[in-house]
């Protein structure tokens, strides 16, 4: 059975906002484990980066940092405003 198309969603509204807040977090995620788990393994196996272990920690303190914007910028009371 194919997928509904429902339209686009309301850009205003405070649900898709905190879910798409969700998804961007989620893709951020993926990006970082991509790169630095590359980056890593090419340390490992032929070049020496230095820099690595800065990288890693600078980046993780953003993910983090992103993380707890998501978790602020929830809706209060998400149940009663799901419809």
């Amino acid at each position: 059975m194919p997928i509904k198309w429902y339209g686009n969603g309301d850009l205003e509204d405070p649900i898709y906002k905190h879910y798409s807040r969700i998804v961007n977090f989620v893709i951020h995620c993926m990006i970082f484990t991509t790169i630095v788990s590359g980056t890593w393994l090419l340390k490992e196996i032929k070049y020496e980066i230095s820099f690595f272990n800065y990288f890693a920690i600078f980046w993780s303190i953003l993910l983090a940092s992103h993380l707890l914007f998501v978790i602020m910028k929830k809706p209060k009371d998400i149940s009663k405003q799901s419809t």
